[in-house]
């Protein structure tokens, strides 16, 4: 009973002497003299900025949003602008009111439900992009999401110019400091503005910032909560004008909003809890918003102005007048509006009884990719997914893709059920036709000529088509560990077959550099290989969505092993052998817009008999990465010739790629402004008759465009230089 009583007591007066500091630091501030440094103040600023940052760690809260938005330039193109409001004809001015509920918890998981919808608008949409401009913690290094570099960012004086414009105070006598700042650098990852800072606890009270960021250009005003209080640290006002332009469309918006807090905590959790269920309960709630202006009424924050009333009243006219006969849109209307959808936007058509259908858009950029080694590809993908009742769900996808410089086409049909959603259950069936390889035969070959300069084109390749099925389960035996087991089948054929004896066998006559050799083709080589797969990603995080584990991240590296084993005298098989990979990937924080992803791994075939095919499966001439790898260019080797991921029994690999702001370019030119992150690469590969290739690179990601320069070292083929170029767009 003692121990609780003195409990008590401490912890009251605790309370008592906080009261006391904030009550008698105003008046001691008044008779103190104000900072005048700008270097002083940063320094106070940067003291706090790490303090505040992490203070609030949940909070809920409600959130009206107005906009107000004016359709200023439209042509034939803007119908299909991705994301972009459907417009009235004549009509230029469009309101949207909101209301919805917001659940923060640390760090920077923001999750929200509209409850509440009222407008003029035909459909839900907003300026794009806009909405992540209510979700600022003005402590953090990044006031959207990761696109802007703050002002209060570890180390900010690298990025920009302060200056203390003047010194007032407020109605407690408070010292308030008005800092402005602007880049050093002409980059739209930065932004300009000003601030008030108090003297008292050195925290924000309003913030003004401006920029660009992709199509958008934008003025953003917050205002900060009550001193003294646990909102002090959190936005209760925005004021955020903002315009979309593009194709010579142009969309203005003036979107405010007001938040109203009901709880806030500030306690830390001391154990990780990798289930962050409690953080996305809004996002798991089943129930939709509802349309409604009787209930704005009541949740209206701010009050309508007469130019927002005249709009809601020239709105009710033109629904009251409506003859549904006469303003029936004409067919060629529909037709090119479904056109637009299916060329310009994701289609997707879902139906409650059937499930959904998805296919991207033909007209993506982001399906074309160009690089020196492979030339122009094209891919595509459609899919359907039902879900059943019982929370099981089936999907079936296609993949088609075709390169121009190889004429060659690639198709993949892959067919999912998921049977445990919460232990992420899945029996996948795939079937496709894979690259185009040469069998095992050339491996001697290649040896013979180890000590000359290894040219391809002068040995005897005979390539094969490959028709492939690969039925394979996994299974989550404990958060972020995967177990993946399969069989899978190769059908290889000749692409230009000889004339082939009655048991399907062909011998044909060639020259190498040593000597006349005869080579033994099979009219087609089956393979049959079961197959087991791990991977663990330690620290998984995840949330549970209507019985279902849906992953996020980890901070730490997957680990994957990888073996399977060639059986001969089923369905036909031959080629018998043994195949073992390992590898790790990962990706690490740095700081500010900075990571490093790095990829180390290897593998070989073994105990091998009879002619088979060197199928790696983690060295490939394609990605084959997880999720976190920010581009289509990292991770891979751009200048290594196709034929040599098929030439050795073993091999070493190592890639990695540094991503950073601000390392080569100073960002100084009008357009290196849109450059959002540049990148070093290096690659570096070692297998058998190829000691080291090595690979450096040097690229750079916007929002329209990834691309990367690379130059690259062997001994058989010296220096090569080669590029690649990806879009990002939409």
């Amino acid at each position: 009973m003692k121990s609780v009583s003195l409990h008590s007591t401490l912890k009251y007066t605790i309370r008592y002497m906080l009261l006391l500091f904030l009550t008698v630091t105003p008046l001691v501030c008044l008779g103190q003299t104000p900072v005048t440094s700008i270097d002083s103040l940063l320094k106070h600023l940067n003291t706090v900025t790490p303090i505040y940052k992490d203070t609030v760690q949940e909070y809920r809260a409600s959130m009206y949003v107005r906009a107000f938005l004016n359709l200023d330039k439209k042509n034939l193109l803007f119908r299909y602008l991705p994301q972009v409001l459907q417009s009235e004809k004549g009509i230029k001015e469009y309101l949207l009111e909101t209301y919805r509920d917001i659940h923060y918890t640390y760090p920077s998981i923001y999750d929200q439900k509209i409850r509440y919808i009222n407008g003029t608008l035909k459909n839900h949409k907003n300026i794009p992009g806009i909405i992540n401009y209510f979700s600022i913690n003005i402590y953090d290094a990044y006031l959207v999401k990761d696109a802007l570099v703050s002002p209060l960012a570890p180390k900010s004086s690298r990025y920009y110019h302060f200056r203390l414009d003047s010194i007032t105070s407020d109605t407690l006598s408070r010292y308030l400091y008005h800092i402005s700042f602007i880049p050093k650098n002409k980059s739209y990852q930065l932004v300009k503005g000003y601030m008030t800072v108090n003297d008292s606890s050195w925290s924000i009270r309003t913030i003004h910032f401006e920029g660009r960021s992709d199509f958008l250009r934008f003025k953003c005003n917050m205002t900060m909560g009550t001193p003294g209080t646990k909102t002090e640290f959190l936005p209760e006002n925005y004021d955020i004008e903002a315009s979309y332009a593009l194709l010579w469309n142009k969309l203005r918006g003036r979107y405010r909003a007001h938040l109203d807090y009901k709880e806030i905590k500030t306690e830390k959790k001391t154990k990780p809890d990798y289930n962050l269920s409690a953080n996305f309960v809004l996002t798991c709630d089943p129930k939709v918003y509802e349309r409604s202006e009787e209930a704005f009424d009541s949740l209206r924050a701010i009050p309508l102005e007469s130019y927002e009333q005249v709009i809601y009243k020239d709105y009710k006219e033109r629904i009251a007048q409506k003859d549904t006969s006469s303003q029936k849109e004409k067919r060629i209307d529909k037709m090119w509006k479904y056109l637009g959808n299916i060329f310009i936007e994701d289609y997707q058509w879902n139906t409650q009884n059937i499930g959904s259908f998805r296919c991207t858009p033909f007209f993506n950029p982001l399906m074309f990719s160009y690089s020196s080694g492979n030339g122009l590809s094209y891919r595509q993908e459609l899919r359907y997914r039902n879900q059943f009742q019982n929370l099981q769900s089936i999907d079936f996808r296609t993949r088609l893709g075709y390169n121009f410089t190889r004429k060659e086409f690639y198709w993949q049909l892959t067919s999912n059920y998921n049977y445990a959603p919460m232990r992420n259950g899945n029996l996948e069936f795939t079937v496709g036709n894979g690259n185009r390889i040469y069998n095992s035969d050339v491996l001697e070959d290649i040896q013979a000529m180890a000590d000359t300069a290894i040219n391809f084109d002068f040995l005897n390749l005979n390539y094969f088509t490959d028709l492939n099925i690969q039925i394979k389960n996994r299974i989550e035996l404990f958060n972020g560990f995967d177990l993946i087991t399969g069989i899978t089948m190769h059908r290889r054929t000749p692409i230009n077959p000889p004339d082939f004896n009655k048991e399907g066998i062909s011998q044909i006559k060639g020259q190498n550099n040593r000597n006349e050799i005869i080579d033994v083709i099979r009219k087609e080589y089956v393979s049959f290989a079961p197959n087991i797969r791990l991977e663990w990603t330690p620290g998984m995080y995840y949330y549970i969505n209507n019985g279902r584990k849906i992953r996020l991240s980890s901070r730490y590296p997957t680990f994957i092993l990888d073996y399977e084993r060639g059986l001969s005298h089923i369905l036909g098989s031959t080629g018998v052998y043994e195949r073992l990979e390992a590898e790790i990937q990962h990706t690490i924080n740095l700081g500010v817009r900075s990571k490093l992803s790095y990829r180390i791994g290897g593998g070989g075939f073994t105990n091998q008999r009879e002619t088979y095919f060197v199928d790696f499966s983690n060295l490939r001439n394609n990605n084959n990465l997880l999720d976190n790898w920010t581009d289509d260019i990292g991770g891979k080797f751009q200048n290594l010739d196709n034929r040599w991921y098929n030439a050795s029994s073993y091999y070493f690999r190592f890639n990695s790629v540094l991503e950073a702001p601000f390392m080569l370019l100073r960002h100084l030119g009008k357009y290196t402004g849109h450059i959002r992150n540049e990148r070093m690469y290096l690659n570096f590969l070692t297998m058998r008759n190829l000691p080291a290739h090595v690979e450096i690179g040097y690229g750079i990601g916007t929002f329209i465009f990834n691309t990367g320069l690379f130059l690259s070292y062997d001994k058989f083929s010296r220096f090569g230089f080669g590029y690649k170029f990806t879009f990002e767009l939409f």
